[in-house]
């Protein structure tokens, strides 16, 4: 006779933003395979920058954080038959440590700290290892939803490649030229090749309207942009590709192609700045790198060995919770 799973109730706490939601929504899912989880999500109130700076000074003074915390978050409804947390992202956090020493439930973070007590976090969720008092987990990619992982055992066919499109951020200034650049070579790449290519982008990508309104899109590439009806979804795309590139911007979009078990090559340009994350995963020959002033390339290294993210996660929440 099979063993039943112990039961599992999971307080969801994030901000309704995609790369905050979705690795929390990634940590939940691999506990299916150990526990039989229920899920409850509560979103976290708006929240100023100079609170959230107060917060994580404070979070080191554990009795004046609780005392500022819950004036800050005065609306708190109290929530019953809890065993833990989940949360990703900073204001996600500094509510989550409030809700979780209220509740007096364990508290796992996927995440970097940057600055905020370990000791209030019971576990830690990264790609990095990072110094902190909390218990640690550092898998190979950020977590990601079940979606992705489900595709690792896929045969590829080899025929399509897709192109993700990410925005600007600091350690990636891509211009509005630079993305015309990508597309036009990822078209080019695709017609060299005799590949089939989609294209998609983020909510953060520039408006490129005036660019596909002057540009001929070959047959051989279909548009699927976050902005337009139909367009298919992330999942469906990667689906059908075997080659995927995405600009180095974004971290989420990397960690779910990296996982997907495809061919990947993240595009950075000549003022990108080499992030540790995708330092590793050269290392480790989860990805390549396409410089944007070079022609396309196949990528060739996919590593499913390294990609388990489940079995770390299932002993980390064990370890913490004690069954």
């Amino acid at each position: 006779m099979m063993k039943s799973k112990p039961s599992l109730a999971v307080l969801l706490i994030h901000d309704q933003r995609a790369g905050h939601l979705n690795p929390s929504l990634g940590v939940y899912d691999c506990l299916e395979t150990a526990y039989t989880t229920t899920l409850d999500k509560v979103e976290t109130p708006s929240i100023k920058k100079w609170q959230i700076s107060i917060l994580k000074k404070l979070s080191w003074y554990p009795p004046l954080f609780v005392f500022c915390s819950t004036i800050f978050f005065k609306k708190f409804q109290s929530k019953q038959n809890i065993d833990c947390i989940i949360c990703s992202g900073m204001p996600n956090l500094l509510y989550g440590i409030f809700v979780s020493r209220r509740l007096k439930v364990p508290l796992f973070y996927a995440g970097d700290l940057r600055k905020v007590n370990g000791q209030l976090v019971n576990c830690t969720i990264t790609a990095l290892e990072q110094n902190t008092a909390s218990d640690q987990v550092v898998l190979a990619t950020p977590p990601v939803k079940k979606d992705f992982i489900n595709m690792q055992q896929d045969q590829l066919d080899q025929t399509t490649a897709l192109l993700i499109l990410g925005g600007p951020t600091d350690e990636h200034p891509f211009t509005y030229d630079d993305f015309e650049k990508i597309i036009d070579k990822f078209i080019a790449f695709c017609t060299q090749n005799q590949l089939k290519g989609l294209i998609t982008n983020s909510r953060r990508t520039p408006n490129l309207d005036r660019y596909f309104q002057k540009t001929k899109i070959p047959e051989n590439i279909q548009l699927h942009l976050v902005q337009t009806k139909n367009a298919l979804s992330l999942v469906q795309l990667i689906k059908q590709a075997t080659y995927i590139f995405v600009t180095e911007d974004s971290t989420s979009m990397l960690a779910e192609t990296i996982q997907s078990g495809r061919f990947i090559c993240s595009i950075y340009n000549s003022k990108s700045i080499l992030e540790p994350l995708n330092q590793k995963y050269l290392q480790h020959k989860l990805m390549q790198r396409q410089n944007l002033a070079a022609d396309f390339q196949h990528p060739e290294y996919k590593n499913t060995q390294a990609l388990d993210l489940t079995r770390p996660i299932v002993q980390a929440f064990k370890r913490n919770l004690g069954y």
